[in-house]
């Protein structure tokens, strides 16, 4: 079943706190001035009471703001960028729902009966996608944005989970073990046409598309270390992105499909914070925020009408 902190396979208030973000290469070199221009706002998990929630950020660095307050995970935008949805844990800590909120935190409204986690919407914004328990393994399902027509879309002996859907609406991407160690699968949005994407000897995870839906960017342990790699979606054109010393997981493209937002943990002390890379991994905007743990980034989608 999926734990709680999802970064590995399955992990409004303005704060006074200072926004320092730092820029290293991938060998941890300091970079002067890092610079994003990709527009959208970044949605990020904080874990550790009092300040547990969602935020977003902008890429900047600037304009910090506290959306959610307790045990929120896996928030992720609507296609219009008007709402994010999200997992959310109840009393008891171990049983997680799905919800929908506004982009500013408000009106936030649980669409779920049956526990939920790893949302993530349709392109059209109809429909919703995400993972529930069957039995003692985690299946994927889809239901209506309000949380009706819930739908089993996969029915396998392993879990399966983490899923995202195509730009174009055809194609769900999902993580699963069906052959001994975790894998980067494909799928039509009514669980038929499953295929393998990834083949390694070790955990292939946490897919997410690019814009165009050119390619997939997922994180791996195919060289031991967590990095980021991406891969077309017929199975060419494996690239690897990232080759520190840092644990880099949970990756989200930006909306011009220029850089890509993840989780980066230092070994030594277990610190997570979000980061931004570019797709030759050579630059990272670090932002270190406070002494939390930040994680499970995901990028404000611009439309068309408002980008600059």
């Amino acid at each position: 079943m999926a734990s709680r902190r999802q970064k590995g396979i399955g992990s409004a208030l303005m704060l006074g706190l200072g926004v320092l973000v730092a820029g290293v290469d991938v060998q941890g070199r300091a970079q002067a001035q890092p610079t994003t221009a990709a527009a959208g706002l970044i949605a990020f998990v904080r874990e550790g009471a009092p300040e547990a929630g969602i935020y977003t950020i902008a890429p900047s660095g600037s304009d910090l703001r506290r959306l959610t307050n307790g045990e929120d995970y896996r928030p992720r935008w609507s296609p219009d960028g008007t709402k994010i949805v999200l997992q959310r844990f109840d009393a008891s800590g171990v049983r997680s729902f799905i919800y929908v909120m506004n982009a500013d935190g408000t009106n936030l409204v649980r669409l779920t009966t049956r526990a939920g986690f790893q949302p993530a919407w349709s392109p059209d914004g109809t429909r919703i996608v995400f993972g529930s328990g069957v039995g003692r393994k985690a299946e994927i399902f889809v239901m209506n944005a309000d949380g009706s027509n819930l739908t089993r879309v996969t029915n396998n002996r392993v879990e399966d989970f983490l899923p995202a859907w195509s730009p174009d609406g055809g194609t769900i991407a999902f993580a699963s073990k069906r052959h001994e160690n975790w894998d980067v699968y494909l799928m039509a949005p009514d669980g038929t046409n499953q295929r393998r994407l990834t083949r390694s000897a070790r955990t292939d995870s946490n897919p997410d598309w690019s814009p165009d839906g050119s390619r997939l960017v997922f994180q791996s342990q195919r060289h031991r270390n967590w990095d980021l790699y991406s891969i077309r979606p017929d199975g060419s054109g494996l690239q690897r992105i990232t080759t520190g010393q840092t644990a880099d997981s949970t990756p989200a493209w930006s909306p011009d499909g220029s850089q890509i937002a993840f989780t980066i943990a230092n070994h030594d002390n277990g610190r997570e914070d979000v980061a931004v890379v570019d797709l030759e991994g050579s630059v990272i905007l670090r932002f270190v925020i406070s002494d939390t743990f930040d994680l499970e980034p995901d990028w404000q989608p611009v439309p068309a009408n408002t980008a600059p």
